[in-house]
């Protein structure tokens, strides 16, 4: 058996072992951005003219105590319906939760039986870089990515030493966090951990106009938030083991616990007593072996997810799944223009669902074949052809193919000119609790199905001290068999809309470099307007603006980075929202942000201090109607990063 056997055989052996023990910025250290490194997933080189964009590292940097809600919301135009408490939800191009991705290695880490994720359960910290895709994607990320896809990503550098970050932050209203990333490694192993706990009080004082005298007294009442207290921890480990360039097994196990109070509305909050409190465990991990030295390249992995929901600290209202998730990739270059790869993924699941009946699901299985065709016909332009293909036990799925090409061309020196263009298929398979929960669960459901336009084009000007950048991108998406759940009775899970998603994203970017000092800034708008085209419950379609998703929203930021000195500013707009469909709306508001970070260096290790202040002109707003949210809050870290690695 030849060496590269043997290393495949110990690598399945591990992962088959893995189940049965269980129960993409840069690691940021400054402002500075380093280059993208090499990762797991090819979905940037198979598409091409997608929109895809990185989390800078200067403002993973600055959201590193934060979760996924806050570094979204203040650098990204994208909405995040959510309140104070433990509960947000992201909202891409106005699509439902549902409609968005969030990949972590192989795994969409989105529940099951809710079929979201949770913005403040997910920790920037843990992640060395977060990329960002706007729009249809099935073909290339599975079910649920419609709207968007959200790629959680790390380094491997092969450490060759030892490296200790740790930070500690503390803010208004009994905010802590604390994190630790412990790099050990020799060049060809590396083992890397990360460590958080995030705690929040959540007492923060708001003007409340739901008390108890106010219909006599119409003003509202100084009042403190009651029952929104947030208690999330967890730990990412990683083992990497280089057997030799282009050889390589990698694995991450993610463990965490986030419990948080069920915050009360205002009007609950005036007589507030109790509430409740959900409590989650989640294990999540994926193990990979990678070969890319040969000519036809091959990758390999598997993972193991068990995510564990326990209401009220009630044992018998216990919300669980389990799922191993096995993937393998081929791909072989038919040319030097051309490359073809080709896959497939499977999941079984199953579940612990108290108000599920085990005669109805016991189990699924689930299985996707895909194609993906990469071909470059002339200089500067490069196409792919994407086509997959879902199976579920006892489900019909449909297919979804996609079509994308970018050509660039450079117009002088300084100046480079991109156009892309793609058509895409994507769709939805149902909730495990949209077809089984209880009695208004609906096995016959049809999967959503949507078709997505996109066209942009991108303009990036470099001159001998900085650049500028102005992007462009128009959109079109229909989703047809949109899954709502509504009263009919009882409430119920139905295929009832067909919904139109249309709009222009804006962005501008310019960055100045100068002999000691440097500046960022940059501009994001979305327009969006997002509407239902088609009710079957209705003989006339209410054609207002989807519930919660705002017609204009964007965001601007400055940092100036003077030698070891970093000030930054943002600022975000969210436009009004409609909460019901009788026309009521919520109001526009501004949040600005504002702040410094110091490092002090020290040979290769360095101290730094970071001060913010957020929501600095005490903005009264919500997110979510009758639910508030803090005011001015103020935030001071320390960081010391120790590096005794040697690169």
């Amino acid at each position: 058996m030849s060496l590269s056997m043997r290393r495949f055989s110990f690598f399945i052996t591990f992962l088959l072992t893995v189940p049965l023990f269980a129960g993409e910025s840069d690691f940021v250290i400054d402002s500075i951005f380093l280059e993208e490194v090499t990762t797991y997933s090819s979905y940037r080189r198979f598409q091409p003219g997608t929109k895809i964009d990185r989390i800078p590292a200067s403002q993973m940097q600055i959201s590193q105590s934060g979760n996924l809600e806050q570094v979204l919301s203040r650098f990204s135009p994208i909405y995040i319906k959510g309140n104070a408490g433990g509960l947000s939800t992201i909202r891409f191009r106005g699509t439902a939760p549902d409609h968005t991705a969030i990949n972590f290695g192989g795994i969409n880490i989105n529940s099951h039986t809710l079929g979201h994720s949770n913005m403040t359960k997910i920790p920037v910290f843990l992640f060395d870089r977060i990329d960002v895709q706007y729009g249809s994607s099935s073909a290339i990320n599975g079910s649920g990515a419609i709207g968007g896809v959200i790629y959680l990503e790390q380094n491997h550098e092969w450490t060759k030493g030892v490296r200790n970050y740790r930070t500690y932050s503390n803010g208004s209203y009994g905010e802590h966090f604390y994190g630790e990333k412990l790099y050990l490694g020799n060049d060809v192993w590396e083992s890397v951990t990360k460590f958080y706990n995030y705690e929040n009080k959540n007492r923060f004082s708001f003007k409340n106009p739901y008390h108890l005298n106010r219909f006599t007294n119409p003003d509202p009442i100084k009042d403190r938030q009651q029952g929104a207290e947030v208690h999330n921890r967890g730990v990412l480990q990683q083992f990497n083991y280089l057997f030799e360039p282009g050889e390589t097994l990698k694995s991450s196990f993610w463990y965490e616990e986030s419990w948080h109070q069920v915050q009360p509305n205002m009007a609950s909050n005036v007589t507030y007593e109790s509430t409740q409190e959900l409590d989650n465990k989640n294990f999540r991990s994926w193990v990979e072996y990678d070969n890319s030295k040969n000519v036809i390249q091959y990758k390999v992995g598997a993972g193991y997810v068990h995510d564990k929901q326990i209401y009220d600290n009630i044992p018998d209202q216990i919300v669980a799944t389990r799922r191993l998730v096995t993937e393998g990739l081929l791909s072989y270059n038919l040319t030097s223009k051309q490359e073809l790869r080709v896959g497939g993924k499977y999941k079984y699941i199953v579940p612990d669902v108290h108000a599920y009946s085990r005669e109805n699901i016991k189990y699924e299985q689930r299985a996707d074949a895909f194609v993906s065709w990469f071909y470059a016909p002339i200089r500067n332009l490069q196409t792919t052809v994407n086509l997959r293909q879902p199976y579920v036990t006892g489900f019909n799925t449909p297919f979804a193919p996609s079509l994308m090409a970018e050509y660039f061309v450079n117009m002088s020196n300084e100046l480079r000119t991109t156009i892309n263009a793609g058509v895409s298929r994507s769709y939805r398979i149902p909730t495990l609790n949209d077809r089984f929960w209880g009695t208004q669960g609906n096995p016959d459901l049809k999967s959503e199905k949507g078709i997505n336009f996109e066209g942009g084009i991108t303009l990036l000007y470099q001159g001998e001290s900085g650049y500028d950048r102005v992007r462009i991108n128009g959109f079109q998406m229909d989703v047809d068999n949109w899954i709502e759940w509504r009263n009919f009775g009882e409430w119920q899970a139905r295929n009832i809309q067909k919904v139109k998603s249309q709009g222009v994203e804006i962005q501008y970017h310019k960055g100045v470099e100068f002999s000691e000092y440097t500046i960022e800034t940059g501009l994001n708008y979305t327009y969006n307007p997002v509407k239902r085209v088609k009710d079957i419950t209705a003989s006339v379609v209410n054609r207002q603006q989807l519930l919660y998703a705002p017609l204009h929203m964007g965001n601007t930021f400055l940092q100036v980075k003077w030698r070891d000195l970093n000030c930054f500013t943002d600022i975000t707009y969210t436009g009004e929202r409609y909460y019901d469909n009788d026309g009521n709306t919520l109001p526009s508001h501004f949040l600005a942000n504002v702040g410094v970070n110091y490092r002090i260096p020290f040979n290769q290790h360095g101290l730094i201090l970071m001060a913010q202040i957020r929501n600095l002109l005490n903005e009264d707003y919500q997110n979510e109607r009758y639910y508030a949210m803090p005011g001015r809050t103020y935030n001071l870290s320390v960081s010391v990063d120790l590096n005794f690695a040697r690169n």
